[in-house]
């Protein structure tokens, strides 16, 4: 199947931001190992959320799931799976908050993907999870999936993370608190706010000193947690608006999470003007772009929408500090660019960024997702600025896996966006 985008000389409507993926993956994962009945209510239902729901029972845990409520009755830190086989399919989040925890585990437990997820080296994580004392390998040389967790528990200690390792944080952290020992986690940069977001919802005392985080031995408490909207889970329809004469507002409740005031700091750094308030992100008409220099070490997942929107700036615009997003879903550094300059952008590829020279008149042509939601997302905005048709192929099942509601969203804000069948 493929997606068929025509030219759009404006998207206006309202957007109701989604649940954060990554908190509910998180207090999924503390659910499975806290104490007593947790309640996860309002999570987003794709498929790299759901693999947790599931993981869940596999593990032992009791689940009682509704379309606006999961209920999962914790194992108090005791795996008691009869499972030797977990299946985290696209979710690398979901694969290595999983063979965190399994290091409980007091039997052996493989940790495996799809055929992409499988191609994904992790050195970097699992040389992490070593220096705390887990029995942890992967299965092939370059330390892809499938992952053999010997279990036993893991003893804990000090490890010093870079930049790349800092990714795998809150995997590191979740099982943190049933170590034997504390655990102290020594990074590059100053740890985020995201850190005391996720810990927060399991009760458990950490202590942030300078780079260090240090998390002594407790347990998770039951809890009842409301998974936060994030503006930035709307990101394509903030940026496809930003570059069309639109009208738009995403409506929120609650606070900004850490990953959203990161997404809007990078859009005002284009000099977009947005309306913030305590309830909606607003935006009116075509803006005026220039260009930017942006590190995205904080949040690197944000590399091909911005890609996009340096296409239309004037200057050139720097994308640096997001080496680790060439091992996500796809290489996005490469992918990006690739299709990009297919549609006749300026964009030189670094060793952790981009460099791309504004502004473009894109053009509508085949381009590929590389079955990644993030590139398949970024090329829809892409063509709705183009001059002509564009077609998408390998993006459409990649979609499911982050967006609930992508395409009749867009639909809705007037975007000539529909599936279309490959030519045989």
């Amino acid at each position: 199947m493929n997606l068929i985008v025509n030219p759009a000389t404006s998207i206006n409507g309202e957007v109701e931001a989604p649940p954060s993926k990554l908190h509910t993956q998180f207090s999924t994962a503390i659910a499975i190992l806290a104490n007593g009945k947790c309640t996860i209510e309002s999570p987003l239902r794709v498929r790299d959320t759901t693999v947790m729901l599931k993981a869940a029972e596999s593990l032992g845990a009791v689940v009682k799931r509704s379309q606006e409520k999961w209920s999962i009755w914790g194992l108090n830190g005791e795996i008691k799976s009869d499972k030797n086989n977990l299946d985290a399919k696209n979710s690398g989040t979901a694969i290595c908050l999983l063979t965190a925890l399994t290091t409980l585990s007091p039997t052996p437990i493989v940790l495996n993907g799809d055929s992409q997820l499988r191609s994904r080296p992790m050195p970097s994580f699992l040389k992490a999870l070593r220096s705390l004392g887990a029995d942890v390998y992967s299965t092939k040389p370059d330390d892809s999936p499938p992952f053999m967790v010997f279990g036993g528990g893991f003893t804990g200690g000090k490890v010093k993370l870079g930049s790349i390792e800092s990714r795998y944080l809150p995997a590191l952290l979740v099982a943190a608190p049933y170590a034997k020992k504390r655990v102290e986690l020594k990074l590059r940069d100053p740890p985020t706010d995201l850190v005391s977001e996720l810990m927060k919802i399991g009760h458990v005392k950490i202590t942030e000193k300078k780079n260090t985080l240090q998390v002594p031995n407790q347990a998770y408490r039951a809890f009842s947690y409301r998974i936060p909207q994030e503006i930035s889970g709307a990101a394509p329809f903030i940026v496809a608006a930003s570059l069309t004469h639109s009208s738009i507002k995403i409506n929120y409740t609650g606070q900004l999470t850490y990953r959203d005031r990161e997404f809007l700091k990078y859009l005002k750094s284009f000099g977009i003007e947005m309306q913030i308030s305590r309830k909606y992100v607003s935006l009116e008409g075509k803006q005026r772009l220039k260009a930017a220099r942006l590190n995205l070490t904080s949040a690197p997942e944000f590399l091909p929408l911005l890609a996009v929107t340096a296409c239309l700036a004037r200057g050139k615009t720097l994308l640096y500090g997001a080496e680790s997003a060439r091992t996500m879903k796809s290489d996005r550094i490469a992918a990006i660019a690739n299709e990009l300059r297919r549609m006749r952008a300026r964009v030189l590829e670094r060793n952790d960024g981009l460099l791309i020279q504004g502004p473009t008149a894109l053009r509508g042509c085949e381009v590929d997702g590389h079955s990644d939601y993030a590139i398949t997302a970024a090329l829809v905005v892409a063509a709705l600025v183009s001059t002509g048709a564009t077609t998408i192929k390998n993006g459409v099942e990649s979609l499911l896996s982050a967006y609930s509601r992508f395409m009749s969203t867009f639909q809705a804000l007037g975007a000539d966006i529909r599936y279309s069948q490959p030519s045989p």
